[in-house]
């Protein structure tokens, strides 16, 4: 794998577009103090992904960008591209030449890309994992940067040695595999407290689906001895409005019969009224049939009274009964309306339980016929 050239725009010190072409065997950098030598160092361990301002002797990210000069304006985006060479076996890849870019602005946005295609940071980390090419690497020293690896720690040198031995891919690897049984066993938890939610929650359910058939099954019953009695009282109170009936009718003729009596004794009077020399010659006897009439004539009107008062009281108790009746198929109706909504409800209720409750369709299916025996 070879560097072949380092494009830079607006990065630190390079205000214009510039190309840094390393032809074969080009190995360093010289130059004089405030040149800009490190600014190339920083300008590709930048490309690579680093993320630490102070690693590339700034306060902030966007300090990375040209800030302008007395005759120049300073740049809103900066821009670095590496290009490589050879580097089909090193890197994995099927092009001959790669080339990784870095692009960001003032306002903070950052955009990575491979061979002009935006990618993400990780996908440049895995790019380079294992071919010692890296933003903490130590293939491209800066100025002062070998005499950090000479007095570093151990543990410092221990990431040189492991990037040189080429298992820092693995070691990555390691990590990710244990992140994910991490997650797993994570979701493993949550899913055994919703199994343990879901069994405390079974039973419930199923005292509650039994409690549903049963309520069911009393509604059935509850139903069929309401129109039972229902009937019973249609028939009673059928019966005793046809006795009523009767009973009127017999009033009626008898009244109309006493009417005809009294309308005789009437046209009797007006007879003997109309004889008054009869009378005259026997008052003792007209004296008499006057009383007889007139007795005659009260009791009928008596008679009359109490048939008239029995009339209007065999009339109150039909309207009575007619009131009752009509009151009872009401509450025969809401009856039946309410054990029709109760028991499609609780069906909903069954039909949205039965996946969980391990009632057989079959035994559901059969209940009426063991209630209705």
């Amino acid at each position: 794998m070879h560097l072949k050239a380092l494009k830079l725009h607006g990065f630190k010190s390079f205000a214009d577009p510039t190309i840094l072409r390393f032809d074969p065997g080009v190995t360093a950098i010289v130059g004089p103090n405030g040149c800009g030598k490190s600014n190339i160092a920083d300008a590709i361990r930048w490309v690579l992904g680093e993320q630490s301002a102070r690693a590339l002797r700034g306060g902030k990210m966007q300090d990375v960008i040209f800030e302008g000069a007395e005759t120049r304006r300073p740049q809103n985006l900066c821009e670095v591209a590496l290009l490589l060479s050879e580097c089909e076996q090193q890197l994995g890849t099927d092009f001959h030449e790669v080339e990784i870019t870095r692009r960001t602005t003032r306002d903070g946005q950052s955009d990575y890309l491979i061979n002009g295609q935006s990618c993400r940071l990780k996908d440049i980390h895995k790019l380079f994992m294992d071919t010692g090419v890296g933003h903490s690497s130590y293939s491209i020293m800066a100025q002062g940067q070998i005499d950090q690896v000479l007095s570093s720690k151990p543990e410092e040198r221990r990431a040189v040695f492991e990037e040189a031995a080429g298992i820092t891919r693995y070691k990555s690897q390691r990590r990710e595999a244990l992140g994910k049984l991490a997650l797993t066993d994570q979701n493993l938890a949550r899913v055994t407290d919703v199994i343990g939610e879901i069994s405390r929650q079974i039973g419930s359910l199923r005292r509650q689906a039994s409690k549903a058939i049963r309520y069911k099954r009393l509604s059935f019953r509850l139903r069929h001895l309401s129109l039972a009695h229902g009937g019973w009282q249609w028939t009673q109170l059928r019966s005793m409005i046809a006795a009523l009936a009767a009973e009127v009718a017999r009033l009626r003729s008898t009244t109309e019969t006493q009417r005809g009596k009294t309308g005789n004794a009437s046209a009797r009077t007006g007879r003997d009224q109309g004889a008054p020399q009869r009378l005259q010659s026997t008052p003792a006897r007209r004296a008499a049939d006057g009383f007889r009439f007139a007795f005659r004539k009260e009791q009928a009107e008596n008679q009359a009274g109490v048939a008239r008062i029995k009339k209007g009281g065999l009339e109150e108790r039909i309207q009575s009964s007619l009131n009752d009746l009509a009151e009872l198929k009401m509450q025969l109706h809401e009856v039946s309306a309410r054990v029709d909504s109760g028991a499609q409800d609780k069906q909903m209720q069954l039909n949205l339980l039965a996946p969980r409750t391990r009632f057989s369709s079959s035994a559901i299916a059969s209940w009426p016929s063991s209630t209705a025996s």
